[in-house]
This record gives C-alpha cells, structure tokens and sequence, in this order.
C-alpha cells in the first residue's frame, strides 16, 4: 500500500493548494503515481488558531471537496501538521490533531537549533500522553541543527517522516541517507503544497530507492505505514 502521510491538499486553508481546482489537479497527480492514501495535514498554529477552530475550518475544506473527488482519487485520511509549541506539550487537546482514526500526531519542529528545551518537550509529549509522534520531514531540520542534535531528538519514541522530494535531490539525498541507515526513518510524505511547488511524488523517490537504496526499504515503509493506520506502535529499530 503506497501512503502519503504528508500532504497540504485541502483548498484555501493553509499555504497549500488554492482552491479546488488545484485539489482535484494534486489528487489526480497522486493517483497516477498510485498512491492509495493520502493524509491530508494542514498546518496547525497554535499561536494563531484554536484547535476547535481549525478543525472546523480544515473539515469544511474538506466537504467543499468531496462532492469533486473521483473514484480513482487516493482516500483522504484528516489530520494536521502542527507546529511544536510548548503549551501543546500539557493541552489534554493535542489528541484531537491526530490522524483520523489513530493516535500518530504529525509533530513539526521550529526551524531553528533544537535546543534541550524542545527536546524534553518532545519527550514529555510522547511519554505523558497517549499519542505517538511522527516528526515532520526530519531531513529539513539539518539547515538549522547538528546531525547530533537531530538524533538525540530521534532517539526519542518518536517516528521519522521524510520528503520525497528530499530524495531525489543529489545535495540532500546523502543526509537522507544517514538519517536511513541509522534507523530514523520509518515512513514517507510529498508535502505537496501546490502544482507547481517543485515537490517530488512517491514514485519518484521509490526510484530513487532502487537504485541507490535498499530496495525492501519500500516493503518497510508501507508495512509501517500499513501499522500506523491500524494505529500499531512501531517499535524503534537501529536500521529500517
């Protein structure tokens, strides 16, 4: 089962796809390349909307959609991608962000040092509550932090997202790579935006997986996503 678990393809609620027309063109882009789900993920901040708010908002942009959906269109699972904030670390409302129909809350790091701070927040989060924390394109975080930083943060029990389009970049595939080998990767996403946003589908990065790659890691990834949407906990390995 080929799955997306990071997607902005909701119409006109975040800096994603604009409006339906664009929707429709994403899904009919991701069908093509044979996804069969796709997590639609929103941005979340909290520091600008309350969770009751942007629930409402994302499930109104998601009914303003179905009536335009086609059948070979991937199934659209709800869920957000919510940005760290200190005060999510003790809200007895974080659950309500999950992935519909799970307990993995796609967990996004500010752009910038991860600090000790961030980290224990991350910890407390993923040891106090319920959820299960899949952090967000963990690749992207190596602009702004040390590889050393980012893997006392992924030693955590927490879950690894990467791009596609990270992938299929020479000047970012080597980190990838790294961050693979050392067992922090566990699933993929396109963080598709918009059309014309410069993104990669699966596809794309699963050939790079041949080629460069362990080939079965394809196999892992969708057994691990397979599990998340059963909402099974993924037992942390040293290598995928």
């Amino acid at each position: 089962m080929k799955i997306d678990f990071h997607s902005h393809i909701l119409p006109g609620i975040d800096d994603g796809s604009r409006n339906i027309e664009e929707s429709v063109a994403l899904l009919d882009m991701m069908s093509e390349d044979g996804v069969d789900i796709v997590c639609a993920t929103p941005h979340f901040y909290m520091h600008k909307v309350s969770i009751d708010r942007f629930i409402e908002n994302r499930n109104n942009a998601y009914e303003q959609l179905k009536p335009h959906l086609k059948p070979e269109h991937p199934k659209i699972l709800l869920g957000a991608e919510v940005l760290y904030n200190h005060a999510l670390v003790h809200s007895e409302e974080a659950g309500r962000l999950c992935l519909q129909g799970t307990d993995y809350l796609l967990w996004e790091m500010p752009y910038t040092k991860l600090t000790s701070d961030i980290i224990r927040d991350t910890e407390e989060l993923s040891q106090n509550t319920q959820l299960k924390l899949m952090i967000a394109h963990i690749e992207r975080y190596l602009n702004f932090t040390s590889y050393n930083e980012l893997s006392e943060l992924m030693r955590l029990d927490v879950i690894g997202q990467i791009n596609a389009v990270s992938l299929t970049k020479f000047s970012s595939r080597r980190s990838c790579k790294k961050l693979i080998d050392d067992g922090f990767v566990y699933v993929m996403g396109t963080d598709y935006h918009r059309t014309n946003s410069g993104h990669a589908l699966l596809g794309q990065a699963e050939e790079v997986i041949r080629k460069k790659f362990e080939p079965r890691m394809i196999e892992r990834i969708a057994h691990n996503g397979e599990k998340i949407l059963r909402n099974e906990p993924l037992h942390k390995l040293r290598c995928l």
